[in-house]
């Protein structure tokens, strides 16, 4: 090979490989690779359920809050001898979970 056809090589080698760091994430039509478009769904997904899970966290927090509050209240009822038998005192614990 000649010092002619060298250059030449490193001019291809040198242009293609900026090619290929530059237009990494898209195919020969220019349109993104669906890698691309799969992770970025993905990451939009996460984000979604992570916001939505932030959304509920306030009103979980105050549902343990009232539920605490009833359970504390029956719990006293039955210390004062409300309730004739253990049949009963659940009943009224039940009532707890539907609110």
């Amino acid at each position: 090979m000649n010092d002619k056809n060298i250059k030449r090589l490193r001019k291809v080698v040198v242009s293609h490989s900026r090619l290929k760091r530059s237009e990494s994430y898209k195919t020969k039509d220019g349109n993104p690779k669906t890698s691309t478009i799969l992770l970025v769904s993905a990451a939009i997904s996460i984000a979604v359920i992570l916001l939505t899970f932030a959304a509920a966290l306030p009103h979980t927090e105050a549902w343990f809050e009232q539920y605490s509050e009833c359970r504390d209240k029956i719990i006293g009822f039955q210390q004062m001898g409300l309730y004739k038998s253990p049949g009963d005192f659940k009943l009224a614990l039940s009532y707890c979970d539907l609110k």
